[in-house]
């Protein structure tokens, strides 16, 4: 029964994810699929495909009068004058073949071919539903190769249901974290099978992956250590593994050779935009990060983004952490290393918030990293019947939880962001 059920979670989830992406959007007053942080991810298809144009003048002239709504973090670059977008080309490229789908269909049923009407609202949503059943057969595939089926199951169910991954795959499929998440399990996975034979096809994907990953989120970039750091225990490995890496060194060429060119369309068009390879993105607006002060506590458990408040069951992956063998062994430096960068990264930006969210979306690109750790924890717990109670308990009780507050924040219950303490009490599992 349980193999049963692992065999169709996929597609199980889809199912659940199209129910609830239609409930969530067939509100005519609510928002549309391409919203917020997602519409800047999104907007070089339009502005490329349709408009003709990278630059976005002209898309601005057509929707805006020539100015971007503030909402869009679309801004003119002071010395040159040109449109500068806060987010990356990656989400768009990833995007293109749902947009291409969406395009065909406009002009065939005579809908506006804007890039914005009902077929491309449609499909970049989707695209991030897409994304994320992608992501859990890339993880369920990686599992399936060191647990058992019902550790498997369980795993990929509390991830995805336990932590605000479905929320990033359905409500806000258009954001960058779904398609990071995805990006992220295909480094993991790609890592692994690198590091068993180094082939040239396999270091071809390892750069295509990387460029993606930086291309989509810039920060991400930080999970690109788990290839040096992948299989190193103790601190005394360090050296031996920079030998190794040595004699792999032409593999590793191809690969940095091959990501460095994926990133060239991004750095060219930051190039042509402020005059300058790396421009800061933010450089129009007066934030920044505060690197001697930051918030590790309140980013990891306050009421406001807390990452262990709002998903409490990735406290069980620490137990994972201490308890690993094998496979997952060989992951905890890299993941530790990772995850600490991560967090010092998000606590000193100015907005350690970052804005509007169900639950702290910074960790949510990371979430394939944590999945064998939560299936190690379930592993070890189920050699031992109290432990087994236990942190069963504690996993069903967390999802219920994570699904009962995702509701609440979908409906407007749970505010979008600054939740004090006394606002949490005052709606805790209230549905009205």
């Amino acid at each position: 029964m349980t193999l049963v059920a692992l065999r169709h979670f996929v597609a199980a989830t889809g199912l659940v994810a199209l129910i609830a992406y239609v409930a969530v959007y067939s509100d005519a007053e609510g928002d549309a699929p391409i919203h917020s942080d997602g519409y800047s991810y999104y907007v070089y298809l339009p502005a490329t495909l349709i408009y003709k144009d990278v630059s976005l003048d002209a898309l601005a002239r057509e929707w805006y009068g020539g100015t971007y709504p503030g909402f869009t973090g679309i801004r003119r670059w002071p010395s040159t004058g040109r449109w500068m977008n806060l987010h990356p080309i990656g989400v768009a490229i990833l995007m293109t073949p749902f947009f291409l789908a969406a395009d065909l269909l406009s002009g065939w049923s005579n809908l506006p071919r804007d890039g914005f009407s009902l077929y491309y609202q449609h499909a970049a949503a989707l695209a991030g539903i897409v994304y994320l059943l992608a992501g859990l057969a890339l993880l369920f595939r990686m599992l399936s190769r060191h647990f058992s089926p019902g550790v498997v199951l369980a795993t990929l169910t509390c991830i995805t249901f336990g932590t605000n991954l479905f929320h990033y795959g359905v409500f806000d499929g258009v954001f960058s974290h779904v398609f990071s998440f995805f990006l992220v399990a295909v480094w993991l996975f790609l890592v692994e099978r690198w590091w068993e034979r180094p082939s040239v096809g396999d270091s071809v994907r390892l750069g295509i992956a990387a460029a993606l990953i930086v291309l989509t989120r810039h920060t991400d970039a930080i999970v690109l250590l788990v290839l040096p750091l992948y299989g190193v225990t103790r601190v005394s490995d360090l050296r031996a593994r920079i030998g190794e890496l040595w004699r792999r060194r032409r593999p590793l060429l191809v690969a940095t050779m091959v990501g460095a060119t994926g990133l060239v369309p991004q750095l060219a068009l930051y190039r042509w935009t402020t005059g300058t390879w790396f421009p800061n993105p933010y450089g129009t607006f007066d934030v920044g990060f505060n690197w001697g002060s930051p918030r590790i506590v309140s980013v990891l458990f306050s009421t406001q983004k807390g990452l262990f408040f709002w998903s409490p069951l990735l406290l069980l992956t620490l137990i994972g952490a201490v308890v690993a063998e094998g496979w997952t062994r060989r992951l905890v430096l890299a993941t530790s290393v990772v995850f600490a960068l991560e967090t010092y990264l998000v606590a000193c930006w100015w907005d350690w918030q970052l804005g509007a969210s169900y639950g702290h979306r910074a960790f949510t690109d990371g979430l394939a990293l944590a999945a064998p750790f939560l299936a190690t924890t379930f592993e070890w717990a189920a050699a031992r019947p109290l432990a087994r109670r236990l942190v069963s308990g504690i996993a069903v009780a967390a999802v219920l939880l994570s699904i009962v507050q995702m509701i609440q924040y979908w409906n407007g219950i749970m505010p979008n962001a600054d939740t004090t303490w006394a606002q949490y009490r005052a709606q805790f599992l209230r549905l009205r």
